[in-house]
């Protein structure tokens, strides 16, 4: 049982050990459109998303496991708005959802979904 669950630490440990740092959008940033960024990336817990964007302009929201929040462009009570225009985040396991809390921004497609593998 020992030998399982320091296996298991292992295992998990390797998987931090080898995490990835990706720029949201790129070279563009937390911008408009971002849906097709993941496209081909592959996510995994313990990897970090960096968003990089103008604070005089945008900000970004991290919604945990609500969808319908994420969907409709609710930022819920008590959440966290980052406005520092490079923010970090660690990705936890399932979708991972991102806002801009500025009205409007987000029904006109500032919003992002990452999924981990």
């Amino acid at each position: 049982m020992v030998a399982s669950m320091l296996f298991s630490m292992l295992v998990f440990y390797l998987k931090m050990v080898h995490a990835e740092t990706y720029t949201v959008g790129d070279e563009r940033g937390w911008t408009y459109n971002l849906a097709g960024w993941t496209e081909g990336k592959h996510f995994k817990i313990g990897d970090r998303v960096v968003f990089k964007y103008d604070p005089r302009k945008y900000d970004v929201v991290v919604i945990i496991g609500n969808k319908k929040a994420y969907d409709e462009c609710i930022t819920p009570a008590e959440t966290v708005v980052y406005n520092t225009g490079n923010d970090e985040f660690l990705l936890s396991g399932g979708v991972n959802y991102f806002i801009s809390n500025i009205p409007g921004q987000c029904e006109a497609g500032l919003k992002l979904a990452i999924e981990t593998e």
